[in-house]
C-alpha cells in the first residue's frame, strides 16, 4: 500500500513531468515531507478549464455518497478498480495524478520492529502517482474534493520492502490517464500494470512515523542520523 509520501519541491519543478499543465498559479498546497491520509496535497485534474493543480484531500469521499460514517480510502488496488462500487465510478472519469517526489514503505524487521524506508525514482527525480477524485456535495458543508492513490504489484526493485506500491505512470501514458474518455479494456490493462521504472529505497528515521513530523529529517538517510 502507500500510506505517506513526500512532495517537497515547488510545483514548477514538476513542469517536465506533467504536459499541458498550468503551473503560472501559485502552489495549491504547502510542500510537505510528510503528506499523510486526510491531509491536502497537489493534484493533476482534467477540469472543464484544462488541467489544473488542485488541493485535494487524501481518503477518498465519492461523489455519491449521501451519508457519513464511511471508510474514506487511501489506496485503490488496480486490479479491482474497474468493479468496486466505491472506485469505479471515478475510475471511468476522473482520474488524476498526485504529485510526489517519493514516497514511504515500512518492513518489519528485527524485533517486529518496522523500519521505515524512503522510495524514490533512481535518479531522484520528482514522478506523479496515478489516482482517482472526486467532489462531493451532498453534506451540508462545503464541497468536499478528495483522491485515493492507485496501487500495484511492486516490481522487482520494490518487492524487498512490500509486495505493494503505487501505480507510477510513464510519461506517454499521462494523457490517457487524465482524459474524461472511459478507458477500454485494452488500454486499462496496459496503464494498469506494474511499473516498469526501476526505483531506489533507503531506509530513514522513525522520525517520519508520525504524521506531524516534518522537514528534511523525514527524508535522510538513517545512515546520516541517529535513529529516532
Amino acid at each position: 500500500m502507500c500510506g505517506r509520501f513526500d512532495r517537497h519541491r515547488p510545483v514548477v519543478e514538476f513542469g517536465d513531468v506533467i504536459d499541458e499543465l498550468d503551473f503560472s498559479d501559485d502552489d495549491p498546497v504547502a510542500p510537505s515531507y510528510n503528506v499523510a491520509p486526510s491531509q491536502k496535497a497537489a493534484v493533476a485534474c482534467r477540469t472543464d478549464s484544462g488541467i489544473r493543480l488542485l488541493d485535494l484531500t487524501w481518503g477518498l469521499v465519492p461523489s455519491w455518497l449521501t451519508r457519513e460514517g464511511f471508510s474514506k480510502p487511501i489506496n485503490a488496488r488496480a486490479e479491482t478498480l474497474a468493479d468496486k462500487p466505491m472506485f469505479r465510478d471515478a475510475f471511468r472519469r476522473a482520474r488524476c495524478l498526485v504529485l510526489c517526489d517519493g514516497y514511504y514503505e515500512w518492513r518489519s524487521e528485527k524485533a517486529g520492529v518496522k523500519q521505515p524506508y524512503y522510495i524514490t525514482t533512481i535518479n531522484g527525480d520528482p514522478f506523479v502517482m496515478a489516482g482517482i477524485w472526486a467532489q462531493n456535495t451532498n453534506f451540508d458543508k462545503a464541497m468536499i474534493e478528495s483522491f485515493c492513490v492507485i496501487t500495484t504489484e511492486a516490481n522487482d526493485s520494490c518487492r524487498e520492502v512490500h509486495h505493494r506500491m503505487p501505480l507510477i505512470l510513464e510519461k506517454n501514458q499521462h494523457d490517457k490517464w487524465l482524459s474524461n474518455a472511459k478507458l477500454d479494456s485494452d488500454t486499462a490493462a496496459v496503464l494498469l500494470k506494474p511499473p516498469r521504472q526501476e526505483m531506489k529505497l533507503r531506509p530513514v528515521s522513525r522520525y517520519v512515523n508520525a504524521p506531524a513530523n516534518n522537514g528534511p529529517q523525514c527524508i535522510a538517510s538513517l545512515q546520516n542520523q541517529e535513529t529516532v
